[in-house]
């Protein structure tokens, strides 16, 4: 058989395996090894400390293959994730750049313990001719002048902008209305053209920074060539660069259809005074432990009517006000909606809010917005312990409501959940990890009222819930795809069911 089969048709049955055959599949012959090696396009690599780098070999040092050789087997990949726990990233980058396969990489996961450096990345650009999509541990210095270099890139991500935090890192001032601190004197921004009229925009789309101080240099080249970006994400920064003031932050801004900020309280209030002033364009926003009350009610004022997805963890800073100014702004068409274009809200994800009350979503629930939403997520929020009868109130009001994620919720009772369902016919996805009070009747509920579309279903973390009532559900939900739930759990039966419908389990 091995004989009979060509190349071409051995490589193509290779790519249809699932990636977990692939170390059977090697052992079957040399020739087949070969063949999974030049049709593989996806690889993981976690570099052991004995690896040999492009400088290692030219010295000469070193018993091991070097990476160059490794990659070698794999002349046709197109995504690279390299995982390393040597100090070298420099070296083994440039590796990388030497091998065969780095002119067709589109997409690059780069993650030493070590920082990169700027003239690394320059250098090794050239290689990198078809690389649409880069993410790095961490970068020293702080200079982007490099990316200018890989015309192809959609999408860049900055892990942590140092392997730890700086003396000279310090935090920004809470947002005021008041005068700012003056921006830092352009000649000190040492990554600046001479030229600053007319900087050429970069080709990026994409792009998540992690670690970001007001101190750190360099940010200003780059957000003054980021005007064509289409999402950004912030994490875990207390500034965004070039002093406390960052003048050139804004010009990114103004054609963003996504927003995120995670755990960037020291800048979330100058970012939300910004976006709501420049974001015209803006459809998702994201906001984790972060913002004052006065900041994200003048952002949703502005902003709030034209966003298809919000998604808040604000433990201690989202109020009912802000609830109640979703549906004002959805009741008056809101600033920055487009024209006729209807309620705009499909999204809404609350996690940890215990300050919202059952009258700020019943408020939302009852308004034209609400009754557009069809993603809802209240995740370890406690108004759904502290109210009964409020999710049975939210089903009724929203019913184009498809995915329903109540994760976390302890108290959660089977009863609860059968009145919710019994308004939920569009339900599709349900997610309930972690409510462990829960037991099988929810889920012959969910067969009741939802089994015919229902298609995810997360039951992790549900120890009332046993192998009876799951294997209930998989027999008789139509369209199940995905069930999330232990594997002690499903018996021998319920496993004959997963594989006869293709259902994925995780």
């Amino acid at each position: 058989m091995d004989v009979v089969l060509c190349d071409e048709l051995v490589q193509e049955i290779l790519q249809r395996l699932p990636a977990s055959s692939a170390p059977s599949v090697s052992l079957v012959s040399k020739r087949w090894l070969s063949l999974l090696r030049s049709s593989t396009t996806s690889l993981s690599l976690r570099i052991p400390p004995n690896i040999v780098t492009a400088t290692d070999a030219t010295a000469g040092t070193g018993n091991s293959p070097s990476l160059s050789s490794i990659l070698a087997y794999y002349p046709f990949l197109t995504n690279l994730t390299v995982i390393s726990a040597r100090e070298d990233a420099d070296a083994l980058l440039l590796s990388i750049a030497a091998a065969a396969c780095s002119p067709r990489l589109a997409i690059l996961r780069f993650l030493p313990a070590s920082p990169l450096s700027p003239s690394a990345l320059h250098s090794s650009a050239a290689a990198f001719a078809s690389l649409t999509s880069l993410r790095i541990a961490s970068l020293l210095p702080l200079s982007f002048c490099w990316l200018s270099s890989l015309p192809s890139l959609r999408s860049f991500s900055l892990v942590r902008s140092r392997p730890k935090r700086l003396p000279g890192c310090r935090r920004e001032p809470p947002w005021q209305e008041a005068e700012e601190p003056p921006p830092p004197p352009a000649e000190e921004d040492e990554d600046d053209d001479v030229d600053q009229s007319t900087p050429v925009t970069l080709p990026l789309e994409s792009l998540s920074l992690s670690g970001i101080c007001a101190a750190d240099r360099g940010l200003s080249w780059l957000w003054r060539r980021c005007a064509g970006l289409r999402w950004l994400q912030l994490r875990a920064c207390e500034g965004t660069g070039d002093g406390p003031s960052s003048p050139a932050f804004p010009l990114c801004l103004p054609g963003l259809l996504g927003l995120e900020l995670r755990t960037c309280r020291a800048i979330a209030d100058r970012v939300l005074l910004h976006a709501a002033e420049r974001c015209r364009a803006l459809t998702s926003f994201l906001l984790y432990d972060g913002g004052s009350r006065d900041a994200l009610r003048h952002f949703i004022h502005r902003r709030g009517a034209a966003l298809r997805t919000l998604d808040l963890r604000l433990p201690l800073d989202l109020h009912n006000d802000h609830l109640f100014a979703i549906a004002a702004d959805d009741h008056r068409g809101g600033t920055g909606a487009p024209s006729g274009s209807g309620h705009q809200l499909a999204a809404l994800r609350l996690h940890s809010c215990c300050l919202v009350t059952g009258d700020g979503l019943r408020s939302l629930a009852s308004s034209p917005a609400g009754a557009a939403i069809e993603e809802l997520a209240l995740v370890n929020c406690d108004v759904v312990e502290r109210e009964p009868g409020l999710l049975t109130f939210l089903s009724q009001s929203m019913q184009r409501l498809r995915r329903l994620d109540l994760s976390h919720t302890e108290t959660l009772t089977d009863k609860e959940v059968g009145s919710m369902l019994a308004s939920c016919r569009n339900l599709v996805e349900i997610r309930l990890r972690g409510c462990g009070a829960l037991t099988g009747a929810s889920l012959i509920s969910l067969l009741k009222h939802c089994g015919q579309q229902l298609e995810v279903v997360d039951i992790t973390r549900c120890p009332g819930i046993v192998s009876d009532a799951i294997e209930l559900l998989v027999m008789n939900a139509c369209r199940l795809s995905q069930l999330m739930v232990e594997e002690s759990k499903v018996t021998e039966a319920a496993m004959i069911w997963l594989s006869r419908k293709a259902i994925k389990i995780g």
